[in-house]
């Protein structure tokens, strides 16, 4: 790390595993500012079990009162996509739309004993997840992404 320098960016790209968080869960990915005034990380909480089947995603800071969707994929990349950085590829299954609050989050519960998840989320199998949601205020793409979380699935 260093001093700041005009016109240098200040991100920093890294893992991160937060309190409680389960070694096999951890972030990855870069975001970029949205109309919120911040750049979106995504988190979870509940557990990586499948038989206990209590992960909620999260993403924030995202604009207030816009949808978004949570998907999810095998693989790690980082390219640029609408207003932000798109972190999962190969073939993607997204989530049901949700709508961010007045507290600049949105959340999804993750059940996995319903179709297509209840095939996908299984013990043993690492899947990528990312929120994407729209941003007209920010103008360009009118939409933006989180960064990309990796959930390693335990019994």
């Amino acid at each position: 790390l260093g001093m700041y320098e005009p016109g240098v960016s200040t991100a920093l790209t890294c893992p991160v595993e937060g309190p409680g968080t389960p070694p096999d869960v951890f972030t990855y990915c870069t975001s970029t500012q949205n109309s919120s005034g911040g750049f979106a990380q995504i988190y979870s909480s509940g557990s990586n079990s499948v038989n206990a089947n209590d992960l909620v995603l999260g993403a924030s800071p995202v604009p207030v009162n816009q949808f978004g969707i949570f998907y999810y994929g095998p693989n790690e990349i980082e390219i640029p996509f609408g207003n932000g950085v798109r972190c999962v590829g190969g073939g993607v299954t997204r989530l049901p739309v949700e709508q961010s609050d007045n507290f600049f989050n949105i959340t999804h519960d993750v059940d996995n004993t319903t179709a297509p998840h209840s095939s996908n989320l299984i013990a043993g199998s690492t899947w990528k997840f990312q929120c994407w949601f729209r941003d007209p205020p920010a103008g360009g793409s009118t939409f933006n992404l989180s960064t990309g979380l990796s959930v390693t699935f335990q019994n």
